[in-house]
């Protein structure tokens, strides 16, 4: 890897925020834009890491000017027109939060009346700092500068402080596997081979619910949590259950889709996992043959909580609840007709032990 770094200064201006960026990235594939692209789309970049929350950034420069403690990392945007170019421009690789933070402040400020500024006070300097900012250039082939910003991302975003949510690491680990191992991986962004799997084969879980013809239009990033756990599962349930294949790397059971409709909100908006925990205990019960069909048939987990997964304490039980009725002496009407229908219950579950 061949990289030159240099700091120089820019103005505000010339910093365009990353269509890429993978905070805003919700599951989409990775577009290819044009430097032209990437300048015209600002607007709505800004907009779209101003919806992320960046009013902790926005009132900490408010108060204390634009701190460039960690200084934002750039690439030379070279491929623009000639209304374009007549300042160049860099595309921001690390920073992007914090320069459209300042961008929002400064954007703001000059859509302001004169009058009116006076009720939207600056920081001393912070419109000064906007046209000259400290940042660090990186120079390289291309093949090099993607390398140096996985490893610069995954430093401060996997494995350092700021992290990312899952689906942001997995899609950085998914970028890096085009030429690299897990081995490889894991050794830059500081974390072991098997995480960084579970990460990735995590990410081609979720694209291949985003793939999927009947269940493409309800599948979020958000669900990546809970399709990490079916990932992670036990060799009974991921690949003898889900059908995980190992080099097609996907889930090759419809009993995926049974998966699916546990960690998709029902029509009531009631979603049968709705957290790790829950995701863990639907594992254990494939483990169970009884429960593995209940659950194939529908039924749902909260509706297998009354279930005792000890069968010796479950035949004590229904051992204690003869004995119960034999006690009973003369019955109630209602009681008599609840008893028939379990008696008809009773009866279909041995006619299925029979079939």
């Amino acid at each position: 890897m061949s990289i030159d770094l240099s700091e120089l200064k820019v103005s505000l201006g010339q910093l365009m925020l990353d269509p890429n960026n993978y905070r805003l990235n919700d599951g989409e594939d990775e577009v290819k834009y044009s430097g032209d692209q990437i300048v015209d789309m600002q607007s709505i970049i800004e907009g779209n890491l101003v919806k992320e929350n960046i009013s902790d950034l926005e009132s900490s420069i408010i108060e204390n000017g634009f701190l460039e403690v960690d200084k934002i990392v750039v690439r030379e945007l070279v491929d623009l027109n000639e209304a374009n170019s007549v300042t160049t421009k860099y595309l921001v690789i690390e920073g992007n939060r914090r320069t459209a933070a300042f961008k929002s402040i400064i954007n703001e400020y000059d859509s302001l009346e004169a009058d009116e500024r006076e009720y939207f006070t600056l920081p001393e300097g912070l419109e000064d700092k906007s046209k000259s900012i400290n940042v660090v250039l990186v120079c390289g082939d291309e093949d090099s500068i993607l390398e140096y910003s996985h490893r610069l991302m995954g430093i401060r975003h996997v494995s350092g402080p700021r992290q990312w949510g899952g689906y942001q690491s997995a899609r950085l680990i998914h970028d890096m596997t085009k030429d690299k191992d897990y081995k490889a991986i894991s050794s830059l962004l500081g974390m072991r081979p098997g995480e960084a799997q579970r990460r990735h084969e995590t990410y081609l879980a979720l694209k291949q619910m985003q793939g999927d013809e009947e269940y493409s239009s309800k599948a979020d990033i958000k669900y990546f949590t809970l399709i990490s756990e079916f990932v992670a599962s036990n060799k009974n349930c991921k690949e003898k259950w889900l059908g995980w294949d190992k080099n097609l790397k996907k889930f090759t059971s419809d009993n995926i889709h049974r998966v699916y409709d546990a960690i998709i909100p029902d029509k009531n908006g009631i979603q049968e996992l709705n957290n790790p925990s829950k995701a863990r205990k639907f594992i254990k019960c494939i483990s169970i043959e009884e429960l593995r069909l209940a659950i194939e048939s529908g039924t749902t987990l909260p509706e297998l909580d009354y279930f005792d997964w000890d069968s010796t304490k479950r035949l004590n039980r229904i051992n204690d609840f003869r004995k119960f009725i034999e006690r009973c002496g003369e019955l109630k009407q209602e009681e008599l007709s609840s008893l028939s229908e379990l008696v008809e219950v009773i009866n279909n579950i041995t006619l299925q032990g029979k079939n």
